[in-house]
């Protein structure tokens, strides 16, 4: 065939060249002509399905003796991993991700299936061969994809509606559906695998098709969680309620610190040693470089928040920690770690080391760190 071709495509190219002198059509039937020429030469090098009468011992090596390819759903796949591919290089990472894991597998079940096919004339001797050597692999592999790929599904999903009151709604909804066809399940003991199997299969197109959609559709705004050394950061120690003073503990259980600071009645800040009863209104000394605990007691009649300035931009320390908003009577933990002495150029800049209330321009306390 390839040999006719080639005849035929050498006639139309001089029969074209002479009588249309066509220069682009002409080099087009010339790579045609070398393009036959040549597989009409590897067939007749390798000899393919030319088996003479006169030569029997060549029939059984014969390729149109051989026994044809199985099916196979790995170019398909290889397919489908290089459309996935795509679509991640315009989309989501995870994709991408998603599609070269697929080729890669695509790739190396083909060359399997391949090898295993030639591994002799028997089919069933074939497939034999192709589990012992593949089913260890592949099976931990492919539960190991398939969790991940539901796992990520799932999140995407959950992470898509619109609010958590509406995750809980449709995976109760979910949960009951599943029980119901467990149920229905169970009860019919007769059902079959292919049923089962049908089932799992749209269960999963299910999942993964609603985490597909949830997750180019994006996720819902979700409100960043506050602490105290984030609205220390955003300069927001004041003394307005932030949503980091939301549900704020309000008691410390059986905590000593270094020391307590406490806001009186009247407005100004005193402090006492641990075993030491008396108030003391003068500078607090504090060590450097060590966690101090100190407990903040609020016995004003409003909420209030303790603050202290330290170094700023000083090896990552940060320049002020704050506790959230106490109640009155309330008390609350602040541990504090002072990166350098109160006599650093950076410190007295700033006026030195204090503790201060905002809101309450009374309210101050020096410390000293030596």
């Amino acid at each position: 065939m390839f040999t006719t071709g080639a005849v035929a495509s050498l006639a139309g190219t001089v029969a074209y060249g002479v009588l249309a002198e066509g220069t682009m059509g002409t080099i087009g039937l010339v790579s045609a002509t070398v393009a036959l020429a040549t597989l009409a030469g590897i067939v007749i090098f390798t000899r393919d399905a030319n088996v003479f009468a006169d030569e029997p011992d060549t029939f059984d090596g014969a390729a149109a003796n051989a026994a044809r390819p199985g099916a196979s759903m790995w170019p398909f796949a290889l397919g489908l991993a290089v459309t996935t591919m795509t679509l991640g290089l315009v989309t989501y990472p995870a994709i991408f991700i998603l599609g070269a894991i697929l080729f890669v597998a695509g790739i190396a079940e083909w060359i399997l299936q391949a090898w295993s096919e030639r591994a002799s004339a028997d089919a069933s001797h074939n497939a034999e061969v192709r589990s012992r050597l593949a089913y260890t692999a592949e099976m931990p592999v492919a539960a190991a994809i398939g969790l991940g790929i539901v796992i990520y599904s799932f999140s995407r999903v959950m992470l898509g509606v619109p609010s958590k009151t509406s995750t809980i709604v449709a995976f109760s909804i979910v949960a009951t559906i599943v029980l119901i066809l467990g149920a229905i399940v169970g009860a019919k003991r007769s059902i079959t695998a292919p049923k089962i199997t049908a089932l799992f299969a749209v269960s999963g197109v299910v999942l993964i098709g609603g985490g597909a959609v949830s997750g180019l559709n994006g996720e819902r705004h979700i409100h960043e969680h506050e602490t105290t050394a984030y609205i220390a950061a955003k300069d927001e120690c004041g003394a307005e309620k932030t949503y980091a003073d939301k549900h704020a503990s309000q008691t410390v259980a059986g905590k000593a610190g270094n020391a307590e600071v406490r806001l009186t009645a009247a407005g100004t800040l005193v402090h006492r040693k641990p075993g030491d009863e008396t108030d003391r209104s003068s500078a607090l000394q504090l060590p450097r470089s060590n966690a101090n605990n100190l407990l903040f007691r609020n016995d004003s009649d409003e909420e209030r928040r303790l603050v202290i300035d330290l170094a700023p931009d000083y090896e990552g320390s940060p320049p002020r920690i704050c506790t959230t908003l106490v109640d009155p009577g309330g008390v609350q933990l602040i541990t504090v770690n002072f990166a350098v002495p109160s006599f650093a150029p950076e410190i007295t800049d700033i006026g030195g080391y204090r503790f201060y209330v905002p809101g309450v321009s009374s309210a101050e306390l020096e410390v000293v760190v030596p």
